[in-house]
């Protein structure tokens, strides 16, 4: 059963844009962008699925790739869906030419850098002057829990819209390859 009102962030290489005071290096999409023609298939529409299907899902939740990732076996089970990449340069084009709604960001490096790795990943920062500083998932919760109240504030002005003419996502394989990442024992 698929959970309605999900969102895909896509951390990417960084572009300029004239209307964007920054850099910007994630874009946040609603999850039925990835079943808009533009986009692959069925990679887009098994990554729709990977998104809406798995366990413990809620509404309004943001998903990063890396949490998909981390889903995936680690990115073991990315065999099983398909090209990532081509499906992340689609949804950005997509957000640039604006064929639908998106909210690209300018992430601070320390947001992109909790974004851009699993839910279990801890990293260290160094910094001009500053003894090293741990940073994990307590500070990447916080980091996605700001985006979902930007998203809800996004919401609350109208729907997140995905596109035209969209794609039903695949039926196969009818289960899809979940199994979150755990290091092997020593």
């Amino acid at each position: 059963m698929a959970v309605l009102g999900v969102y895909f962030l896509a951390l990417h290489e960084p572009y300029r844009a004239p209307e964007h005071p920054v850099s910007i290096n994630a874009t946040v999409v609603h999850a039925r962008t990835l079943l808009h023609p533009a986009v692959p298939q069925p990679v887009g529409g098994l990554m729709y699925r990977c998104l809406t299907e798995f366990p413990g899902r809620r509404p309004g939740c943001v998903v990063p790739l890396s949490t998909l990732t981390y889903e995936l076996n680690g990115g073991a089970g990315w065999s099983r869906i398909g090209d990532w990449t081509a499906v992340v340069d689609a949804l950005v084009r997509l957000s640039r030419e604006e064929r639908c709604d998106a909210m690209p960001l300018g992430l601070p490096n320390v947001a992109a850098g909790l974004l851009a790795h699993g839910p279990t990943t801890n990293l260290t920062l160094h910094g001009v002057n500053a003894h090293p500083a741990e940073v994990g998932p307590a500070q990447r919760q916080h980091q996605l829990d700001q985006l979902i109240d930007a998203v809800r504030a996004f919401v609350a002005q109208g729907p997140f819209w995905p596109g035209d003419n969209l794609v039903s996502p695949p039926r196969e394989p009818a289960t899809l390859p979940y199994q979150p990442w755990t290091p092997a024992p020593r």
